[in-house]
């Protein structure tokens, strides 16, 4: 980092988060890869899981004689782009044999109306691919010299392909059996160059939707009534619609399963969901029910599209600049209004404290962040969640945020995050994983060191001593702790405490047992005691030989050097003891972020250490 002011190398950065992107990469691979192949259904030792995805086939479908029944006989259904465009240079991508094997299944009744429509006639027999997970297995009784006749239970976590003829990458197999038709009838849609519109009315007399995924959250946990659910929303673009719309659709309980079928860019579609708001507001929602039916299109884009959007940046469907597949750094000064999907590399100039927002009756968390970086300033706005995260960031720290968007207010641009869009944020001043680094990490001298900046050093720890005057447990005897809120990690003040602060400094016997407390941070009062929390305030004198220095210490910077939790150290009988967990890193050698900064206000630099680990780790991957 010396050679870079106020940013961070590539290399470093995405050194740092490999270990995560891979974790997530193979996270996604588990379920997202789809089974072509009814195989598995027959082994007897390893039977697939219900959160395996199959990409099934209809051969043929037919009643139980006098039973009114349904089955079909399903066989693994070829990948889309085999036998397609070439996939790496010259080289054909493979044709896998999949239809070797077949298996019956029970058809749910929910589907039977599509065998009777007139709209949907035909639309089982062309070679009609569906996909489908919770897939399960019974012996329905009938089979051939005593052996099972096994068969797949009825499921609705299943969506059927639409296939179009522009489908880059159709095989041969299924372009003369494409879905245009069907279409039209059922969703009033056609494609043309590129994109849906609109061409009529559906002739299927039903409520209907056609959308491009653009988004898809993670499942929560929430209360729905006075019952505790799972709950997973997508986002999408009604791109058909002038001017096109948004549309969250909301998956509950068993009915997430069926999240695992869809990707970003897919188009799908459902007949018969639940209409929670009128079409005509700003966000259509609707639900997943229990008569509804899911279509996919499983599009694709070209490797020549996706380096062109990692050079520019397109409009999206909503007329908002995307800046999803945007390959290089964006400065501050380049910001404007209507921009998505936005990633910032930047230094905290200032946290606000809690600033709530009320909205339909319900109280908003909302923070308020001042950052910059090379070319500007800006203010950043973070909401719920993510804004109680941030009120943790400290100023001067480097920070990564990713899925950003914008808006301009009284001819500002102000940048927001928060849940709903998915932001998230890294703290690079508290990585460990960099400045364990022996290869990619250059150790800046103490005397070196600007007076606004982010550098990385490798010291020895002469003296470890008390930050200051503050409120603290009395078991505390060397003033080394401070009560905080454990959500901000910023001071606590007492209830109705004096205007003066009066009540600074106290050593309080019992604290979260006979004192109620507030956080003028995060505006809560009367905290519970639960959320009340020692953390370390202590002052480090750090010598490298070329200089020595003294610098406050993060919480978790100091917990790693003392090498105790401030709990333990409040527990240890005397002073003397307390003492000598001080003395305990003095003499030590520590790999060190170090974060030189100007409090706001104050024309005064100050030095702090974000992260620490002994010199020992080096070349070690840290967590």
């Amino acid at each position: 980092m010396s050679e870079h002011c106020s940013s961070l190398s590539r290399t470093v950065l995405l050194t740092e988060l490999e270990a995560q992107w891979h974790r997530e990469a193979l996270e996604e691979a588990m379920h997202t890869e789809i089974r072509r192949t009814v195989g598995p259904f027959y082994h007897r030792e390893s039977k697939p899981s219900l959160e395996d995805v199959f990409g099934l086939k209809i051969d043929d479908m037919w009643t139980i004689p006098g039973s009114g029944i349904w089955l079909w006989k399903l066989s693994g259904a070829p990948d889309p782009s085999d036998g397609g465009p070439l996939a790496h240079g010259n080289r054909p991508m493979k044709v896998r044999n999949t239809a070797d094997i077949q298996i019956d299944a029970f058809i749910h009744q929910r589907y039977y109306p599509m065998i009777e429509a007139l709209e949907f006639s035909g639309f089982f027999s062309r070679k009609r691919t569906l996909y489908a997970t919770g897939l399960s297995i019974a012996d329905r009784g009938g089979g051939i010299n005593g052996k099972p006749n096994q068969t797949i239970l009825p499921i609705t976590s299943l969506a059927f392909e639409l296939r179009i003829k522009e489908t880059q990458g159709l095989s041969e197999e299924f372009r003369p059996f494409t879905d245009e038709p069907f279409l039209e009838s059922i969703f009033g849609v056609q494609h043309s160059e590129g994109r849906f519109i609109r061409c009529a009315l559906p002739a299927f007399n039903a409520d209907q939707i056609w959308c491009k995924v653009d988004h898809i959250y993670s499942a929560e946990t929430q209360y729905r009534g006075n019952r505790l659910v799972q709950h997973q929303q997508i986002h999408c673009i009604i791109e058909h619609e002038d001017p096109p719309k948004s549309v969250n659709i909301s998956f509950w309980d068993k009915d997430i399963a069926i999240v695992s079928l869809f990707k970003q860019d897919y188009y799908i579609g459902l007949l018969c969901p639940i209409i929670v708001s009128k079409p005509s507001a700003k966000t259509f929602e609707v639900e997943y029910g229990s008569q509804t039916i899911a279509f996919v299109s499983c599009t694709t884009i070209s490797p020549t599209n996706i380096l062109a959007s990692q050079l520019s940046v397109a409009y999206n469907n909503l007329g908002n600049l995307d800046y999803r597949r945007y390959a290089h750094r964006v400065y501050l000064d380049r910001c404007r209004a209507d921009m998505i999907n936005l990633a910032l590399l930047v230094r905290v100039v200032a946290v606000s404290e809690n600033m709530p927002y009320t909205k339909d009756s319900e109280i908003l968390d909302r923070y308020a962040l001042r950052v910059e970086d090379e070319k500007g300033t800006r203010d950043l706005t973070l909401w719920d969640k993510v804004g109680v995260q941030a009120s943790q960031l400290l100023p001067g720290q480097l920070v990564l945020l990713d899925d950003l968007e914008t808006h301009e207010e009284g001819g500002d641009v102000i940048l927001n995050g928060s849940l709903e869009i998915n932001t998230k944020f890294y703290n690079i001043s508290a990585m460990t994983g960099i400045i364990t680094s022996a290869t990619l990490c250059k150790y800046t001298p103490l005397a070196q060191i600007p007076d606004a900046a982010n550098r990385y050093c490798k010291a020895r720890v002469v003296a470890a001593t008390s930050a200051g005057n503050h409120m603290c447990d009395a078991r505390d005897r060397l003033a080394a702790t401070s009560l905080v809120h454990s959500i901000c990690k910023r001071p606590i003040v007492f209830t109705d405490a004096p205007s003066d602060g009066s009540t600074s400094g106290k050593q309080l016997e019992n604290p979260v047992d006979l004192y109620s407390f507030d956080c003028p941070s995060c505006g809560v009062a009367n905290l519970d005691a639960n959320t009340v929390e020692s953390v370390f305030v202590l002052e480090f004198e750090i010598d490298d030989g070329t200089s020595s220095v003294c610098a406050h210490a993060a919480p978790a910077a100091a917990n790693e050097i003392i090498g105790i939790s401030p709990e333990l150290f409040l527990h240890l009988p005397n002073t003397s003891e307390q003492q000598l967990a001080l003395a305990k890193p003095v003499g030590q050698e520590f790999v060190l972020s170090l974060t030189s900064y100007c409090e706001p206000l104050s024309p005064e630099t100050s030095l702090r250490i974000d992260a620490a680990r002994p010199s020992s780790d080096l070349g070690v991957l840290s967590a």
